[in-house]
């Protein structure tokens, strides 16, 4: 199974540990009698360019490495990675491939776009805009969320970029004041809780704008696609920062639930049980 994604080029991303994260799948699977059904399960973490045209090209070269694959995580690629994956007749597995309909593609996790159709609907927050960080892979994501969104009969009314540049975050978010009847704006960018600057600079500038007072909802999209510890979880960055904890009143995180175990209390037991090497932080992953 190649494991496909930035993790070479995305700090972040690459903090996600992939090779740790493949050793520790593939020894869970091969010692499952009924996952396996006879085959014996590898995995190989392919690397995945962050501008989009190389993140393309680069899926040629998978199907010398790979019986299937997981990924990509960047939207624009699917078109491509789907047609691959059906002429070579390999699974693809991605969830930031929902809308791409390919013969072989499997989602393992609902769409995140549908997912926050129905918390939009709930609330009865029609209006939205989508403010991306300026790497290919957010740009891209929240291009595709708009066009999930509007197929789903929301009128996402802007959809801009913002980086690490303060002005920049503050045009962004006058474009989204300008904008008729705006309630929500989704954030496609690293989460600030991660370490995201860019998320962190916008959320800065909207608590200087005035934007936090409970006129809008912030939604941070990554949090969508995994389950980001919520329960007795510190977070420092909140905590050494007075204006960034006033404007995190007004994010509503949605993520999945992991009612076992956190995923940091996963990571632990694991590491007890000798799956993981024993340095792995589970608070720096």
């Amino acid at each position: 199974v190649g494991v496909l994604g930035p993790w070479g080029c995305d700090p972040l991303l690459a903090r996600a540990l992939p090779e740790v994260a493949s050793r520790l799948a593939v020894a869970r699977l091969n010692r499952d009698p009924v996952l396996t059904a006879g085959y014996w399960w590898d995995a190989v973490v392919l690397p995945e360019p962050c501008t989009t045209p190389q993140a393309v090209a680069g899926l040629v070269n998978a199907e010398r490495y790979a019986s299937a694959i997981v990924g990509p995580l960047n939207p624009a690629a699917c078109g491509a990675a789907g047609l691959l994956a059906a002429a070579w007749n390999k699974p693809l597995v991605s969830w930031a491939c929902a809308g791409a309909g390919a013969v072989t593609l499997v989602n393992p996790l609902p769409a995140p776009a549908g997912v926050l159709h129905s918390v939009l609907r709930y609330f009865r927050w029609a209006h939205v805009a989508v403010v991306a960080a300026p790497q290919d892979l957010w740009v891209e994501a929240g291009a595709e969320l708009a066009r999930e969104l509007r197929a789903r009969g929301l009128p996402v009314t802007v959809v801009t970029v913002a980086g690490e540049d303060e002005d920049e975050a503050e045009q962004a978010l006058k474009r989204v004041q300008r904008a008729d009847g705006v309630r929500v704006v989704v954030m496609c960018m690293h989460s600030v809780l991660l370490g995201g600057r860019e998320q962190k600079v916008l959320l800065e500038k909207a608590e200087d704008l005035g934007m936090t007072d409970g006129t809008f909802v912030f939604i941070p999209y990554d949090a969508l696609t995994f389950a980001l510890p919520y329960r007795h979880v510190p977070y420092p960055v909140l905590a050494n920062n007075t204006k960034l904890r006033l404007a995190y009143d007004a994010v509503l995180t949605i993520t999945i639930d992991s009612p076992d175990a956190s995923f940091h209390e996963a990571l632990e037991e694991a590491k007890k049980a000798y799956e993981v090497p024993a340095h792995v932080n589970p608070t720096e992953v």
